[in-house]
């Protein structure tokens, strides 16, 4: 979906400044969804267990922080990967279609809740 709308972007917004504006707003968005998941999926039996071994609450969240901070980076990482393969699939002569059918490929997938 995030292809989709990359790839969309790069095809209709000639303006270099509302394009930045609007990459900037879509990685922001894209980086604070995955360091939520990241933060959210820690199994509370993991959790129970570093709090009992007696970590302060400030020592867990420093962990997990931690722990989560070289993923953040990779999906800095990914996030640039796929704004340029969205910049060479707009080049091509179908962008649109490619473009949009991508969206309803990743709004099928949401649904399904297929990551």
């Amino acid at each position: 979906m995030t292809l989709g709308l990359l790839t969309l972007l790069w095809y209709y917004v000639d303006n270099l400044i509302i394009a930045f504006a609007l990459f900037a707003m879509l990685s922001t968005v894209f980086l604070i969804y995955k360091l939520l998941v990241g933060v959210y999926s820690i199994d509370r039996r993991f959790r129970l267990l570093i709090l009992s071994l007696g970590a302060s609450h400030n020592e867990y969240s420093l962990f997990i922080f931690e722990r989560n901070l070289g993923k953040f980076f990779a999906n800095l990482l990914k996030f640039y990967v796929l704004c340029l393969i969205a910049f060479l699939v707009s080049l091509t002569n179908y962008a649109s279609d490619i473009g949009f059918f991508s969206l309803i490929v990743g709004l099928i997938l949401t649904l399904f809740q297929a990551d």
